[in-house]
């Protein structure tokens, strides 16, 4: 779908009433986050990664109860795993407020972007890895794993010859907010996420030669 200036520039102030202040300057910085990610590794899509970034925590503020009613509203299913972590409903529940909400951006690549940008999955696109990797490394975030992340990423593109190479340090990024994420959660004594685990494992097969048969 063609995205233009005039439609994200209208979408910053419809996506107003549904964030907390701190979160549109997230939101915002998510957005030049992901524009920037995008011009590297997909620029014919950047005007769509910067409307994902731009909806992907339009429920964030919603309580648990609230987030139930989302699914039900929405036919999202909920498992006993989705119970266990009610942090990763907002992901699923802003897809589906978009399709409601914001019609003009329910295009399948963005709702996926959404709908992968807390756990992530097996198989991630470029697209869904972009929006993920961007909510993790934008500018304003100041937790300790946020900015080691962002300068390790950022670090490894410095030094990146090729687009080859660029993807690789891409690669190792992701591979690295998922043990960031599985460790916290370890030492939380929370419940890892499947798909996290899956996204985890995906990368690591991705950096390694498989074993002669």
């Amino acid at each position: 779908m063609k995205i233009t200036e005039e439609m994200l520039s209208a979408l910053r102030k419809e996506i107003v009433p549904y964030l907390a202040p701190k979160r549109y300057l997230h939101t915002l910085a998510v957005e030049e986050e992901a524009a920037a990610l995008g011009e590297i590794y997909l620029p014919e899509e950047v005007n769509s990664l910067r409307a994902a970034a731009l909806l992907h925590d339009i429920t964030k503020r919603a309580d648990t109860e609230t987030q139930l009613q989302y699914c039900r509203d929405f036919g999202i299913s909920v498992s006993e795993e989705d119970l266990h972590s009610p942090k990763v409903f907002h992901a699923k529940t802003a897809a589906g407020l978009v399709k409601k909400s914001f019609p003009a951006y329910a295009d399948e690549q963005i709702l996926n972007g959404i709908r992968w940008h807390t756990t992530g999955h097996c198989g991630m696109t470029v697209f869904e890895a972009i929006v993920y990797l961007a909510d993790y490394i934008e500018a304003t975030r100041t937790f300790p794993d946020c900015v080691a992340l962002r300068q390790y990423f950022y670090d490894g593109l410095a030094e990146a010859k090729t687009m080859a190479e660029k993807e690789a340090v891409f690669t190792r990024t992701m591979v690295l907010s998922f043990d960031m994420t599985i460790r916290n959660l370890i030492e939380e004594n929370a419940p890892i996420d499947s798909d996290t685990i899956a996204a985890r494992n995906a990368y690591v097969y991705r950096t390694k030669q498989p074993a002669d048969a």
